[in-house]
Order: C-alpha cells, then sequence, then structure tokens
C-alpha cells in the first residue's frame, strides 16, 4: 500500500466516488407521479399536496400539516402562527443556518442569539434562559445536523416563561427524542424538503401542528385560496380573499418528489445510522476528533455527519489543510459554515439596510455581534464533516474511509513541515452552508 499522502503525491486511498454510496433522490415512483399530474394538468394546484400533508402530519404524530414553498417560509409561517408580532424578541441559535433567523426579522421580530452545547452541538436551555425578557415571544429549537435538541428541557423553560416553542426540523425528518418525532414537541415543528435534505421534493417545506388556531393563521399567513374552507367557525375564512399578504403555496410536482422518497425515508435512515456509527467506531481511536453527542433518549438521523476538530491535538495542523489532505484521499468532507448568525450585518446595522428594512422598530439592538457565546465560537472554527451520506456503504467503504483518516493522523509531520513551508493559515473560506465541500 502507499503510504505517502495522495495530496502530497501518493494514491488516493479511496476510489469510489461519493455518489455511488448514496441513493437516487429521485426514485422511479416520482417520474410517474410526476408525469401523471403533468397529464392531468395539475401544474399548480392538486389533490396530491393534501393528501401528504395528511401523511406527513401523521407520521410526526400530529393533526395538521401545511406545505409551503421552502422550508424558510415553514419558519416564518410557523412564528406567525404563535403570534410572534412586530418587536417581539424570538431567542435562536447563531451556530444554524442563516433560515433559521432570517424569518424573525421578515415579520419585523427581533432575534437573540443563545448559545450551544458543545458535545451535542445543540442550543441549550441553560442559554436561551438567561435571553427571556418581557418581549420573548418565541423559541426557535434547531435540531442541528439532525439531532434532536434537549426537548424536555427547552420545553421546561418555555412552559415557566408563557413561550411558544418553534422547531426547526430541517435536518431531522424522522429523528425522535423519547419515543416521540421531533417536530411533535412545540407549537409548530417546520421542515425543509430542499434537495439535499434526507426526505427531499427538490424545493419546498412543512409545516405541522397540533394547535388549530396555528395552522389556521398558518393557512391565512400564505394560502389565500385555502382560507375559505377553513369553515365558518373559523375567524380566518374571511380572509378568503386576500390571505394575509403572502403566498405560499408548494408545487404539486415538488409534493410527488417528497411523497416518493417518503416511502423509503425510515429504511434509509436506519442504514445511514447504522453506517454512521460503524465509521464512528472505526474512527475511535484518533484523539483528534470529537463526535457529535446525542441527549439521553435521542435518536438522530444523519443528515449530516459532523464532529469537532482539536488542531492542537494533531501537533497544530488546521482544520483548513487537514480537510484538505482527507479529502484529497477521496473522503467527501468539508467545514461548517455555521456560528457566525449575530455577527452578520443583517442583524447588526452595519449593512446597506442599516436605516430602513428590515429593521421596523427603533429599538433594535446593536450590539448583537457582541453576544456572549463561546461554545458557539469553539464550534464555529472546529466544526467539520465527517463523511457525506452513507445509506449504500459497505463495510468496504467503511474500512477505506477509516483509512483515509489514519493515513492522514500517520502523515501529520510531513503536513506540518508542508504547513510550514507554504505558509499556511487556517482561515477556512465558507459562505454560512450547512457544508463547504473541500475542493482538491
Amino acid at each position: 500500500m502507499n503510504t505517502q499522502l495522495a495530496l502530497l503525491g501518493g494514491e488516493k486511498t479511496l476510489t469510489k466516488k461519493s455518489s455511488a454510496l448514496r441513493v437516487n433522490t429521485l426514485p422511479e415512483k416520482a417520474y410517474t407521479t410526476v408525469k401523471e399530474l403533468m397529464d392531468k394538468n395539475e401544474i399548480s394546484t392538486s389533490p396530491i399536496v393534501e393528501s401528504f400533508e395528511k401523511r406527513f402530519a401523521s407520521y410526526i404524530g400530529v393533526n395538521y400539516g401545511l406545505c409551503v414553498c421552502n422550508g424558510t417560509t415553514s419558519i416564518q409561517a410557523g412564528l406567525f402562527a404563535v403570534g410572534v408580532k412586530p418587536g417581539d424578541e424570538v431567542i435562536v441559535p447563531s451556530f444554524t443556518f442563516w433560515a433559521s433567523a432570517g424569518p424573525i426579522i421578515a415579520i419585523g421580530a427581533i432575534p437573540r442569539f443563545a448559545d450551544i452545547d458543545l458535545d451535542t452541538h445543540e442550543v441549550s436551555a441553560s442559554s436561551i434562559e438567561r435571553l427571556i425578557t418581557k418581549k420573548t415571544r418565541a423559541i426557535i429549537a434547531v435540531h442541528v445536523w439532525g439531532n434532536p435538541c434537549d426537548m424536555d428541557a427547552i420545553m421546561a423553560v418555555a412552559n415557566k416563561h408563557g413561550v411558544k416553542v418553534v422547531e426547526d426540523c430541517s435536518h431531522a425528518h424522522g429523528a425522535t427524542y423519547k419515543g416521540r418525532k421531533v417536530g411533535s414537541f412545540g407549537a409548530v415543528g417546520c421542515f425543509s424538503l430542499q434537495g439535499s435534505k434526507v426526505l427531499s421534493a427538490g424545493e419546498g417545506g412543512i409545516l405541522v401542528t397540533n394547535d388549530r388556531e396555528c395552522f389556521e393563521r398558518a393557512v391565512a399567513m400564505g394560502h389565500y385560496e385555502r382560507c375559505k374552507a377553513l369553515g365558518e367557525d373559523s375567524e380566518y375564512s374571511r380572509y378568503a380573499l386576500t390571505g394575509f399578504g403572502f403566498k405560499h403555496r408548494i408545487h404539486p410536482l415538488a409534493v410527488a418528489i417528497a411523497d416518493a422518497n417518503m416511502d423509503d425515508l425510515d429504511e434509509l435512515n436506519e442504514a445511514r445510522y447504522q453506517n454512521a456509527r460503524r465509521l464512528e467506531e472505526l474512527l475511535s481511536d484518533l484523539p483528534f476528533i470529537k463526535f457529535q453527542k446525542e441527549y439521553d433518549g435521542a435518536k438522530k438521523v444523519f443528515a449530516y455527519h459532523y464532529a469537532q476538530y482539536f488542531t492542537e491535538k494533531l501537533g497544530g495542523l488546521s482544520l483548513k489543510l487537514f480537510l484538505k489532505a482527507v479529502a484529497a484521499e477521496g473522503v467527501n468532507c468539508g467545514s461548517c459554515g455555521y456560528g457566525k448568525l449575530h455577527q452578520a450585518p443583517l442583524y447588526t446595522k452595519d449593512g446597506a439596510f442599516a436605516n430602513d428594512y428590515p429593521f421596523v422598530t427603533p429599538e433594535y439592538p446593536t450590539d448583537l455581534a457582541k453576544s456572549d457565546l463561546p461554545n458557539t465560537t469553539i464550534l464555529a472554527q472546529s466544526a467539520f464533516m465527517i463523511a457525506g451520506r452513507l445509506e449504500k456503504a459497505t463495510e468496504e467503504d467503511l474500512q477505506a474511509i477509516s483509512a483515509a483518516y489514519h493515513k492522514v493522523a500517520d502523515n501529520v509531520n510531513a503536513l506540518l513541515e508542508y504547513q510550514k513551508e507554504q505558509n499556511l493559515g487556517n482561515e477556512i473560506e465558507n459562505d454560512g452552508r450547512s457544508i463547504n465541500y473541500v475542493k482538491v
């Protein structure tokens, strides 16, 4: 076996393409259903939408489901559904994708950024409680990477202070906490169905809830055409002419794709889980990697396989060069763009819209960049994706990925010398996405 690193001229450890380890997100059933919808000219509205809503709501264990055009919109509708108004405060982690927080200001509210737990990467209940004020209307609990938050603790804080919880489940389709699916704990659960998610529609989202009032408010906000069907006993049926000024309708062809993908969701979640756990077992002897942990009673879905890297335990090798060396061995890995929202110009009034949109309240804080988020800061600099999704990975594939990581560890001295010669820093260029794939 060639022990020289591929980055330095050796042979790759893993020769199989990453796409070969994954399942196609466009199953044959999707093609069939899409054609049927097109043949019937159901390309704007279709009964398939409400059918899927009922199917998905039942899967989560709640009474209502409402499809929307994307996951970001599901959070906006969710915040409106629980009664968030301009000037209200909403607590959200900074360690998340921008779409968890963007809808807060889109409806005129104020984000308050909470810190996370370093072991689980999830927003912590203690950090949430420190931020609650008389203006707090809602908490957004983000199940990052598909790992459930500590929902007992978060719900206890929310109930104590009379605050609503909106669950951002964009990574967590099928994840469970103490036997219940995430999305069923808060007032509303919000799911993305974007093309990279474990349940994909290409583009789309869905909101779920057990609360009829929340459901009807979400309908009224973005589905004017469904307001009348709410019934005369609903105060929102009178908005059938106008809705609340938004149009959140999903495309029926997207629903056809999501519905087809639901057939295998649990099976693929389990395959990803077992393969990811096996890979962690193979990498468990490497002290510079700390895997994301689950809370007691939680079972995550491996929408993404993230861990924490300790540069000091590999002789000072930067995360940037470490990932570059691993990627050169053929592993689909990447860095994380999370943990910087509280410093973004959109929230600190440093951008082009500093004096007008989207800040509709003169009380909007200007010191969010100074938020005390020590764990967020650490993980923003050290989180990385170990490998891509592994639905079809064999034991041989997992052994090869493990061998790549061990090969890099065995050649750390050569990499440190390369790092010194090239005068390489640790600055990782990323754009805040969930994955910033390393290119070699």
